[in-house]
């Protein structure tokens, strides 16, 4: 009778050992995610978070160069005053990295610099990691414009569309790179959920209480036993 129940206590806390296993493989699974990584290493920004979403359906990947590039666009931007942009002119002379990149993205959307200017000062403060504005196809097409044509009408741009641009454009980088350094973080953090992943507080609580039940048991049971053996012992 008591070693039944003590066979008895043993399968149900082999039982329990398999639940609470269970348990943290569930909470490390649940922890592997991405979004989770990006809340525990910033939780302020919701536009932030949305952008994180965002990348979840699509493979990303840290790209060092255009991380590189951006950073030094965004350098040459804040050395500047952008109310002294007055027009092309000084964007060539003093903004050389950002020169070339407009040059480069307007050829690369086959627009003029003007339009490319007027088009992109339109545009509102958005994070958007999954279509990098930085990632225009360089690739020659059939019906590019000449360079000629792309340079038409460069000088004419006023300061005022310029200097809406560029203000435009350093938010953009900014949230950018924030988006980008954060995703580049996030795989270690997730590692760091993971190994540090509990079930939830009142489950676990649960089936330790049913552990020590058992143990309990099995441990009064034992001494049960020990005590009918030497009192056979003895006996003889």
């Amino acid at each position: 009778m008591l070693i039944t129940k003590m066979a008895e206590c043993s399968v149900r806390l082999m039982r329990i050992q398999k639940v609470e296993d269970a348990m943290f493989d569930l909470a490390s699974d649940e922890a592997d995610s991405l979004l989770e990584a990006v809340k525990s290493l910033d939780s302020n920004s919701d536009r932030l978070i949305q952008a994180i979403q965002d990348t979840i359906s699509i493979t990303w990947k840290f790209d060092p160069s255009s991380y590189t590039r951006k950073m030094q666009m965004l350098i040459e931007l804040n050395e500047q005053k952008f109310d002294k942009i007055s027009g092309w002119s000084y964007v060539e002379t003093n903004m050389p990295v950002n020169s070339d990149f407009i040059c480069k993205a307007s050829f690369a959307m086959n627009i003029t610099i003007q339009d490319f200017i007027v088009e992109e000062a339109k545009q509102s403060y958005f994070i958007d990691v999954r279509a990098s504005f930085l990632g225009y196809d360089e690739s020659k097409k059939d019906d590019a414009l000449t360079m000629d044509e792309i340079f038409k009408g460069m000088h004419d741009l006023t300061s005022a569309s310029l200097q809406k641009y560029f203000k435009n454009l350093n938010i953009r980088l900014m949230n950018d790179l924030q988006v980008q350094t954060v995703l580049r973080d996030s795989t270690v953090r997730s590692q760091q959920l993971k190994d540090a992943a509990i079930p939830d507080i009142q489950k676990l609580n649960l089936i330790h209480r049913y552990r020590t039940a058992d143990e309990r048991q099995f441990s009064k049971t034992l001494g049960e036993l020990l005590e009918l053996q030497k009192r056979r012992k003895e006996s003889n």
